[in-house]
């Protein structure tokens, strides 16, 4: 990571990070939604990670404030953009931002307040609604409730075990610039989970996190194909489980790896359960089963052996249902449900 720019007198309070690619259509929402903060003390950085001269367009058109800037750069990924934004971000307080992603107007001061007045806090993780990426319209659940989460207590603060287990809590909050420089940036191997990553990180330490009921963010729902959507479940599974195994070894209190070892046991039946629907997909109907039986060798439930079932007797009207639509996919296990997925394969970002 760059070295950080250092905040001081005069330096905003907020500065959103915000990577942009293949997102024309839809930045100019998330700049707007940051535009309408109560609190007008923020910056923006927004990094063309692609050299589009129609994004360059775009976001040159509130070239009349001055809080909004452009950083332009060839394609690096989404850690590279969010590595080049926050080498020049000024902010006392960073919050990631995708470009397909909104705001509510009372995130800064809402989650500004929390981080003034309470030093034990080095991160605040608010809730977000969700929207169709498509239409703009809400969906009925929050982040969280999609999530299978309890309402968050916000007086607590988040444990390692918790954030190994529980779901990832949603990736726009706010993170004290300092710890930000220490804990902060993307890996390029787990792009898929680098929130969970730097929360993981920021516990680790000691350092504080408390999730917030509020409603503080828009999260945009991309539709994706069965298979696609199924493919992008088993990547992101697969970085969650190397980061939780990671930290939780690393700590090695008997609670972190309690948890850790839930969290295996759910994920392994979670990707059995995906990766036998992409194989049936496929066509392959042997690896169709043989990951249908790592599932149930992890967590042998009605639902489970249904699936098993399915595709020892009858694979083929089994497939026909999926591809017409018609089958409903297995249930997502709790505490990692579908509207968890990478944010690099499913947002604007997916370089």
């Amino acid at each position: 990571m760059s070295e950080p720019v250092a905040s001081g007198p005069g330096a905003p309070r907020f500065s959103f990070l915000s990577t942009a690619y293949r997102t024309e259509d839809r930045v100019a929402g998330m700049i707007d939604s940051v535009r309408a903060q109560t609190d007008p003390d923020w910056e923006l950085v927004v990094v063309d990670n692609g050299m589009s001269d129609e994004m360059a367009r775009i976001v040159g058109e509130y070239a009349h404030d001055p809080r909004i800037r452009l950083v332009r750069q060839p394609n690096r990924g989404i850690a590279g953009g969010v590595n080049a934004a926050s080498a020049v971000a000024r902010g006392r307080y960073v919050s990631l931002l995708h470009s397909d992603d909104r705001v509510e107007p009372g995130f800064c001061a809402r989650l500004g307040t929390v981080l003034d007045t309470r030093p034990e806090v080095a991160a605040a993780l608010p809730d977000a609604w969700m929207f169709s990426a498509a239409t703009g319209e809400r969906l009925p659940l929050s982040y969280l409730q999609g999530s299978g989460a309890d309402r968050p207590d916000e007086q607590r603060l988040l444990t390692l075990a918790e954030l190994v287990e529980g779901p990832c809590p949603y990736y726009t909050g706010a993170v004290r610039r300092d710890v930000w420089d220490r804990f902060g940036g993307f890996d390029d191997d787990t792009t898929c989970v680098s929130d969970l990553q730097i929360f993981l990180r920021i516990a680790s330490a000691g350092y504080g996190l408390v999730l917030l009921p509020d409603r503080l963010a828009g999260y945009g729902q991309a539709a994706e194909s069965i298979s696609r959507g199924g493919r992008s479940v088993l990547r992101l599974e697969e970085q969650r489980e190397a980061v939780v195994t990671r930290y939780a070894t690393a700590s090695g209190r008997p609670e972190d790896l309690a948890a850790l070892a839930r969290e295996l046991r759910r994920s392994r039946h979670r990707r059995g359960i995906v990766g036998a629907r992409v194989a049936l997909l496929d066509g392959d109907v042997a690896a169709a089963r043989r990951s249908a039986r790592r599932a149930w060798s992890q967590r042998r439930d009605l639902r489970t052996a249904a699936v098993l079932a399915a595709l020892t007797v009858a694979p083929g009207p089994t497939r026909r249902a999926y591809l017409a639509g018609r089958a409903t996919p297995p249930p997502t296990p709790s505490p990692a449900p579908e509207v968890t997925r990478p944010r690099a394969v499913v947002s604007g970002d997916r370089e």
